[in-house]
């Protein structure tokens, strides 16, 4: 009762959209999050798909918000990268996860391995926001996920000037796989936060199926139509 009290009195905020957040919600408002703009699960996006066409075979391509400049999407994003909360990584792939599961996901994985940060830009931000996205998708579909399995050994500089091929051509050997047996002949989704060109969780994808994986898909929280 005191507490309730007390939240009418200073109520907890949405951190994106600054709105009073309902009793029971964390960090976002869910009515903000509901009228941000998403992607159709059911049906096969073409123009996601064209992204890894030709590079590397991937069996889905699953992405949950439809991202702009200057958006609600870019704006959790933000918060979730560089404001220190990573609790919103955990949020917004349970989210996904529960999107996932109602478009009849929930079998599709035997493994869920977030795309790794450097060393040294992890410990500069403290945390890779891929893991919790990861973490939560996982806590939803009840399907095992570590981020120990792909590792980055090079931090590459930007790569926006770069062609289509040679960004994907760019992130060869930038990347190792830990322990082959944990992918052997499993069915490996790979999340991001942001799928831009697709270069980076392309060559991920690239690489665990030349390690033994027997299918993969990626996922992302956002990516440009």
């Amino acid at each position: 009762m005191f507490n309730d009290f007390i939240s009418l009195l200073f109520p907890h905020c949405c951190v994106v959209s600054k709105l009073p957040l309902a009793k029971g919600e964390q960090y976002i408002s869910t009515s903000f999050a509901n009228a941000l703009p998403k992607y159709d699960l059911h049906h096969t996006n073409v123009n996601l798909e064209r992204k890894f066409s030709g590079l590397v075979d991937i069996k889905y391509v699953l992405v949950y918000y439809k991202f702009s400049k200057k958006s609600g999407v870019q704006k959790i994003l933000h918060h979730l990268k560089y404001r220190n909360l990573p609790e919103i990584g955990i949020l917004t792939g349970k989210w996904f996860g529960h999107s996932l599961r109602a478009a009849g996901y929930q079998d599709k994985f035997d493994l869920i391995i977030p795309v790794p940060l450097h060393k040294s830009k992890q410990r500069k931000r403290g945390y890779n926001q891929a893991d919790y996205i990861a973490k939560g998708i996982a806590e939803v579909l009840e399907i095992d996920w570590s981020e120990n399995i792909l590792q980055r050994k090079v931090n590459t500089q930007t790569q926006t000037k770069k062609s289509r091929a040679e960004r994907f051509s760019n992130t060869e050997n930038i990347y190792a796989i830990q322990n082959q047996a944990f992918i052997k002949e499993k069915r490996i989704l790979i999340i991001d936060d942001v799928i831009t060109t697709g270069a980076t969780v392309g060559q991920c994808a690239d690489l665990v199926l030349k390690e033994g994986g027997k299918e993969v898909s990626v996922a992302a929280l956002a990516a440009a139509e």
